[in-house]
């Protein structure tokens, strides 16, 4: 029978250890031609909004939508090639974990292997699960965190050093934060640029996630033109939603066809770093297989362990023509 997952469940049941198996595998999955993306689609309802991202994991056996629902949340629907519908999971948290999932393995493939200072910009919810799974794949000696707010910065500074055991310390501008660090991550809601490509030390890997939309954009042109390599999840959603990549090549200072997708560069087929010192940027906007193979996941751990509430829907009934 069909299971509903709450959040909180949700949360439970997956880590950033199956998190970044999850996503790693779906992008090797995508190089062998096995998953299926289609780019956001939005309905513009008054005073409220609809976002459905649509995607097949098959390697896996699954595939679904998921659906935000304005001020009623994310909700992920999940179907089996075999069995046809398997249940319905809350994705507030769970795109938090998958987003930051999916920094996590374009930073193992993108960043120098001994980069070991970091900075994120941006101190909300989001910034704590991106810190989390970055810190997996590298073990940074120190972090930089900056924020608009003071206040925000000081207790993510806290609460980070704390739960990771490094050094987490709130600067007071993102070039103090930026200026000499191996990976810089961007997670922020900015409108116009935060990070001004100038301060970019050579060798930086640089993650840009949030900020999604064709008009939004966290990093300026210049930190888009001194990336030699530039690395999406899926190129025609980036062609639509990617602002930052959008301005970049309106201004001159990128091509379409210099963009790399992810699966290339874990599957081996092109590289995500040519040399130590080349900066190299990566920018997410999340698509539908991944939040389709994350919530599968969800699902399989909730049967094994008894977790979620049963839905009495009967499966389909088959009708010949």
């Amino acid at each position: 029978m069909p299971l509903y997952i709450t959040d909180a469940e949700a949360r439970s049941l997956v880590g950033v250890d199956e998190a970044y198996g999850i996503i790693e595998g779906l992008f090797r999955d995508e190089a062998r031609g096995l998953t299926e993306q289609t780019p956001t689609t939005e309905l513009h309802i008054p005073n409220s909004m609809f976002r459905m991202k649509v995607g097949g994991a098959y390697g896996s056996g699954f595939y679904g939508f998921k659906a935000y629902l304005g001020n009623a949340g994310y909700r992920v629907f999940v179907y089996s090639l075999d069995s046809g519908f398997e249940g319905l999971v809350e994705a507030y948290d769970l795109t938090e974990i998958r987003t930051g999932a999916v920094s996590a393995v374009a930073t193992q493939y993108m960043a120098r292997h001994n980069a070991e200072t970091l900075s994120i910009l941006g101190t909300g919810r989001e910034a704590r699960a991106q810190l989390r799974a970055v810190s997996r794949v590298r073990k940074p000696s120190s972090v930089k965190a900056w924020s608009r707010s003071p206040d925000n910065r000081a207790a993510y500074a806290k609460e980070m050093s704390a739960e990771l055991g490094i050094e987490v310390a709130a600067v007071a501008t993102a070039e103090e934060a930026v200026s000499e660090s191996d990976i810089v991550l961007t997670i922020t809601s900015a409108n116009e640029p935060i990070l001004d490509g100038t301060w970019l030390a050579p060798g930086t890997f640089v993650c840009g996630v949030g900020a999604t939309g064709p008009k939004r954009r966290e990093l300026d042109d210049e930190a888009v033109g001194r990336a030699s390599t530039v690395v999406v999840e899926h190129m025609p959603t980036a062609l639509d939603e990617c602002g930052k990549l959008i301005h970049a090549i309106e201004a001159g200072r990128l091509r379409w066809d210099g963009v790399t997708e992810l699966k290339d560069v874990v599957s081996g087929d092109k590289p995500g770093r040519r040399s130590e010192d080349e900066i190299t940027l990566f920018t997410s906007v999340g698509t539908g297989a991944e939040d389709v193979a994350m919530a599968a996941f969800v699902l399989k751990a909730a049967k094994a362990n008894g977790i979620g509430l049963e839905l009495p829907i009967p499966p389909p009934t088959m009708r010949r023509r």
